[in-house]
């Protein structure tokens, strides 16, 4: 789960489930009839430590749509269909830049239901719209049941801009139906039972304000994910600005006075950038030897202070461009040269980007 301002819906620690049927095949007004139809295809996904939603769109190929924040910087993914055991899924493509990313089934799953896409541009302001997700409990988040939640459109089309530790995604639905920690990557459906929306974030402070990616915004760019295209990815989790008046927030609440610490400490040296989550091993960022715990203060010789300046950098380069990345260290220790460092002690790499 990511902290106020924008709270990311993913539970930091999401049933029904069913192959090749779609989930949606007549109106379906009633959201106990829309959620006995897409339920079936909304899955929760297992990602390390940490737990989201994923909705099934391509059964015949086993094809998961979900957030990018749910799996970012994780190797080791599994969903879970309905009430049955955890199941592995190879991450094919995200971008972290766009919150989306696209899970295969490693093996086929008999009777696999999936969403059927609407048009999110017909949704108006008051239209009825209901949300499927596993949110976190209070028991064992990894058994909890898919849960519906039901509002209305607030406003079809709004762009999510100027948060410091989170990419601008310029397409979203803003709606009041509830989202919660877990529910990040789960679908958002009109009256029809169509998908309109990827379930994203809501805002921390305010009451009825849910967003989700609009479903015109995120279809046109699955198919390239699919095809194992990811985008704006180097292989680094979330990323944290150290401006950020939330950033301790992001860490487990027993790190927050030490993470709340380490940001004074880095402001006192006047060093701004954005801390590094997570690092899968044989990413570009990994071979590059970036490390959980490092703070990224430039790229390609340009200072970054949040998620937009990295993923406007990121976006312009090359496919296969070899970039540099600075950086200060956040704890104490000694390199392989014997030299020590301590906090707000830079560092350089070059990271080549995937082609």
């Amino acid at each position: 789960m990511r902290p106020t301002a924008r709270t990311y819906v993913a539970a930091a620690s999401a049933a029904a489930l069913g192959f090749g049927m779609t989930a949606t095949d007549a109106r379906a007004d009633d959201p106990k009839e829309i959620f006995e139809r897409v339920a079936p295809a909304t899955v929760q996904v297992q990602a390390g430590e940490g737990f989201g939603t994923g909705v099934v769109y391509d059964a015949d190929n086993g094809l998961i749509l979900t957030n990018a924040h749910v799996v970012a910087g994780q190797t080791a993914l599994k969903v879970r269909i309905g009430d049955k055991e955890p199941v592995p899924v190879r991450l094919m493509g995200s971008d972290p830049c766009e919150d989306l990313a696209v899970l295969k089934l490693q093996t086929p799953q008999e009777d696999l239901k999936q969403v059927e896409f609407g048009d999110s541009g017909d949704l108006a302001q008051g239209d009825e719209v209901t949300a499927i997700g596993y949110p976190q409990g209070a028991g064992d988040v990894s058994r909890e049941k898919a849960v519906l939640t039901t509002g209305v459109v607030q406003s079809p089309d709004v762009a999510s801009t100027g948060l410091p530790s989170e990419p601008d995604l310029p397409s979203t639905v803003q709606h009041s139906a509830a989202l919660n920690p877990g529910n990040s990557g789960g679908p958002l459906l009109d009256s029809d039972g169509k998908l309109v929306g990827v379930n994203t974030f809501s805002v921390g402070g305010t009451q009825g304000q849910y967003y989700s990616i609009s479903s015109d915004h995120a279809e046109p760019l699955l198919q390239g994910l699919a095809d194992g295209k990811s985008k704006n990815d180097p292989g680094w989790g979330d990323l944290w600005a150290i401006s950020d008046d939330s950033f301790e927030l992001y860490f487990p609440e027993e790190s927050q006075d030490d993470a709340l610490a380490l940001k004074e400490r880095l402001q006192e040296q006047e060093i701004d950038g954005l801390y590094v989550s997570s690092v899968s091993s044989n990413s570009q960022a990994g071979k590059a030897k970036l490390m959980a715990g490092d703070v990224i203060t430039h790229l390609k010789d340009t200072a970054v202070g949040t998620d937009q300046q990295v993923c406007d950098i990121l976006q312009s380069a090359a496919p296969g461009e070899k970039i540099t990345v600075d950086g200060v260290f956040t704890y104490d220790g000694t390199d392989n040269e014997g030299n020590t460092f301590s906090p707000g002690t830079p560092w350089q790499v070059e990271m080549t980007l995937d082609q």
